[in-house]
């Protein structure tokens, strides 16, 4: 797991001295940037940011400040300081002892990691309330039923090795009582259904068409970032299947999987940030950031 340091969109970097030299003759850092319902950020708000955050652009400096201060206002309190530490205690747990020296590579204190990990926890938040309010109607329901597929249990083997693969494939078929062994000393079972995000794509298209006791073929998936190729094969313990009635059985897991696909989905995210930036009647002042928001606003 990468640390995440901000939850926008990727920044061009406007320099910080250019925004404090356009202040207004009140004082350095007096200029407005952004207007919104009751507050603005200023040019020292700015200022300020980029000295916790030294590595990220203005733009995203701009973008956070705003999101946060519009999320504290209207869903402050559903984000506990129990959840934030919950997430960095993942994180330590992961880095251990090089936590620090990783967070200073990415331009990070603890304090501002706990503070990114909060904006982050607000904005799925707000996305999360979006969908409650909008997307769980019976049509919703129905359609997402159709991409749906429920729970199996499999034993997952992967490598970056094709070969290593394929005897992992050849003993589940000769000697399987040996292949579940391994695969039960090695962890390798894994219950998932569709709203999964870690197994996949490809692996899981394989699965959902064997039987039980069935092996898939060996499945090479390439990254997108490295370009990498990891080869699977999968050994299905239990399909229970899927037929039309049984719909009403997993409504509560549908939701889930329509959860996870709108948070997953940028266009629809864009478009919740779209509604915030709206209904808080947010206004760059700012020319030289005038299109800072178009990510959001241009969204449908």
């Amino acid at each position: 797991m990468k640390l995440k340091k901000i939850i926008l969109a990727a920044a061009v970097g406007l320099s910080l001295f250019g925004l404090t030299a356009c202040t207004s003759s009140k004082g350095p850092g007096t200029k407005n940037v952004v207007t919104m319902k009751g507050d603005t950020i200023e040019v020292i708000d700015v200022y300020n940011e980029g000295v916790k955050y030294p590595t990220l652009g203005t733009t995203q400096l701009v973008q956070n400040l705003t999101f946060s201060k519009i999320f504290e206002k209207d869903l402050g309190k559903t984000v506990t300081n129990k959840e934030v530490m919950a997430q960095f205690d993942k994180a330590k747990d992961q880095y251990g002892d090089s936590l620090d020296s990783y967070l200073q590579q990415e331009g990070l204190t603890q304090e501002t990691y706990k503070e990114s990990i909060r904006l982050k926890l607000l904005q799925t938040a707000a996305i999360d309330k979006e969908i409650k309010a909008t997307q769980y109607t019976d049509d919703a329901i129905k359609k997402a039923w159709e991409t749906y597929y429920p729970e199996v249990d499999t034993y997952i083997y992967s490598s970056v090795t094709k070969d290593d693969v394929q005897k992992q494939h050849d003993q589940a078929a000769s000697d399987f009582a040996a292949f579940k062994k391994t695969a039960d000393s090695s962890g390798l079972e894994q219950k998932f259904d569709s709203s999964n995000t870690t197994i996949p794509h490809e692996v899981q298209e394989a699965a959902i068409k064997l039987t039980d006791g069935q092996s898939s073929e060996i499945i090479p998936v390439q990254a997108d970032s490295t370009g990498t190729t990891t080869y699977y094969f999968v050994y299905m313990i239990k399909n229970p299947g899927k037929n039309a009635a049984d719909m009403s059985k997993y409504k509560s897991q549908i939701k889930n999987y329509i959860k996870v696909t709108k948070e997953n989905d940028s266009a629809y995210t864009a478009g919740v940030m779209k509604t915030y930036l709206t209904k808080h009647n947010v206004t760059v002042k700012e020319k030289a950031l005038s299109n800072i928001f178009s990510n959001f606003t241009g969204a449908s």
